[in-house]
């Protein structure tokens, strides 16, 4: 039989539990009742009071028993927030609810998810071998669903609440040196040698280079206009506002750019694909004709061209990095090269870069000195000028 008094049941549950600090139901190897600690007395007042108030303002308490199941929910969830997320943040969560929470969580009401349940799936997930970054994004995610499911009335309360962000070790950041890169562009295979030559001297990410268009490009000012980046064959928005930006192509890039769209043109022509559709007709493209996929070039491009010029096997995305390092070794301002690489500061560039570029780090004192010394120097030959030999 339903109560009369709405919230009644959750609060005699509130004040059962709070007791002498005992859990009912709970004994020790001795028969002795535990103690609790799932909830400090504290805790226990202060949702004592908010069911108290939420009664007193006639609001409806949750029932757990009607609580959806958690499969249903986040379908829904999906289609009710879908709008405002890019393509890639889409494509990003639907993964993980297929790959991870789905399987956990499918037909468990949403009021049957708890903090201990939460805790055993993560570490479920970190013995399956997930890195720490993958289990964050599973568990933003889940969060996100719970959340939504809270503000809605559905269950009493964020069961993950407590559940921490894991420790996620420092992206490593593994450069190719100026030798390396003429090594690597000397055995890339020639169709590929323009598309790592810009990545190299200009830093743009994989997948905005994959979505740049000749539209983009301006001879005239030597510079290129980044607008999208392409995720999985879906082109949307870059991944910050400030990613929004011009790069400039410094002569090498320029070099390698020109023949391209010739060069693109042959290719169509010899494979019958006609010209491409305005709007799609990109800079990079496969070699076959179709749009560039990032992961094709990595896998079959990238990864075996490093191979064969015998060089350290590292990720794609090093060709970003390896543009911020060695032009910051080169004395280039940070403020340009925190404007290529679309970041609205240069301060990452010294916390990311800075074993990289001793010359603009030195602490020696060898700077401070040269500069010292050779305003000394200068006045003291001033000085022996006018003495009288």
């Amino acid at each position: 039989m339903a109560s009369l008094v709405p919230g009644l049941p959750v609060l005699l549950d509130v004040r059962r539990q709070l007791g002498e600090g005992k859990h009912p139901g709970r004994v020790d190897d001795d028969g002795k009742p535990k103690a609790y600690k799932g909830i400090t007395r504290d805790e226990a007042v202060r949702l004592e009071r908010e069911i108290l108030a939420t009664r007193d303002r006639g609001e409806r308490q949750p029932d757990v028993r009607t609580a959806p199941l958690f499969g249903i929910f986040a379908t829904a969830w999906v289609e009710e927030n879908r709008s405002g997320w890019k393509a890639s943040t889409l494509q990003q969560y639907e993964q993980v609810l297929k790959s991870q929470l789905r399987p956990a969580y499918e037909d468990v009401r949403l009021s049957h998810i708890t903090e201990s349940r939460v805790k055993q799936f993560v570490t479920e997930l970190q013995d399956g071998g997930l890195s720490a970054r993958r289990i964050n994004l599973i568990v933003l995610v889940l969060k996100m669903i719970i959340r939504t499911a809270l503000k809605q009335l559905l269950i009493r309360e964020d069961p993950a609440i407590a559940i921490r962000k894991l420790k996620e070790p420092r992206t490593e950041i593994d450069p190719l040196d100026p030798q390396e890169v003429a090594a690597f562009l000397a055995t890339c295979p020639r169709w590929w040698r323009p598309y790592f030559t810009v990545s190299f001297w200009t830093g743009a990410r994989p997948n905005e280079l994959a979505a740049l268009k000749w539209g983009d490009v301006d001879w005239t000012r030597a510079a290129f206009r980044i607008r999208a980046g392409r995720y999985r064959g879906v082109e949307s928005t870059p991944k910050t506002m400030g990613s929004i930006r011009d790069v400039d192509m410094l002569p090498p890039v320029v070099e390698a750019m020109k023949p391209r769209k010739a060069q693109q043109a042959a290719t169509c022509l010899k494979l019958g694909l006609g010209a491409q559709e305005s709007g799609r007709d990109c800079v990079f493209s496969g070699s076959r004709g179709g749009l560039l996929k990032p992961n094709f070039a990595r896998d079959y491009v990238w990864y075996p061209t490093l191979k064969k010029a015998g060089l350290r096997r590292r990720t794609m995305y090093q060709t970003r990095h390896t543009f911020a390092s060695n032009a910051l070794a080169a004395g280039e301002a940070p403020s340009w090269v925190a404007q290529m690489l679309g970041h609205t500061t240069p301060e990452m560039l010294f916390t990311v870069y800075v074993r990289y570029i001793p010359n603009r780090t030195r602490r020696d004192g060898s700077a401070f000195a040269s500069r010292m010394s050779e305003a000394v120097l200068s006045e003291a030959q001033k000085a022996l000028a006018v003495i009288p030999k």
